[in-house]
């Protein structure tokens, strides 16, 4: 069977309304445990020097300041959702933490990970802590 563009399309926003929700799902949860989400899709300002791509949350655990990756995924059926970050995706979001760190004297901030399965009705949330 062939695939349209239209079917890509579908396709390309399914996954985009998925990793939403996977990311407004996870503020929430940590919302929950006493976390303050700080910032939400954190772009650095473009430069030469500066690391591509965006820290999905960006909280505060009444410690320290973290990054939190948010993997989504609505079944295992590719894989879990951690599987989704590999050297490269480590190796980028260490670089954006410490880029936005690095404009605030004295932060120190982490990563961690979170993987959401599942859809609104019934779902998994998995948190691991100092993924990089």
């Amino acid at each position: 069977m062939r695939r349209t563009t239209a079917d890509a399309a579908r396709n390309a926003e399914r996954r985009s309304r998925t990793g939403s929700w996977g990311e407004s799902t996870a503020a929430k949860v940590l919302e929950a445990r006493g976390w303050e989400v700080l910032e939400r899709n954190w772009r650095p300002t473009p430069g030469p020097l500066t690391p591509r791509g965006e820290l999905d949350l960006i909280c505060f655990d009444g410690a320290e300041y973290v990054a939190c990756e948010v993997k989504t995924r609505t079944t295992l059926g590719y894989g879990h959702p951690l599987e989704a970050i590999d050297h490269g995706k480590a190796t980028r979001l260490r670089l954006l933490a410490r880029n936005w760190a690095s404009s605030r004297p004295g932060a120190r901030i982490r990563v961690d990970a979170v993987a959401i399965t599942g859809g609104p009705a019934q779902f998994t949330f998995e948190h691991l802590e100092n993924v990089v």
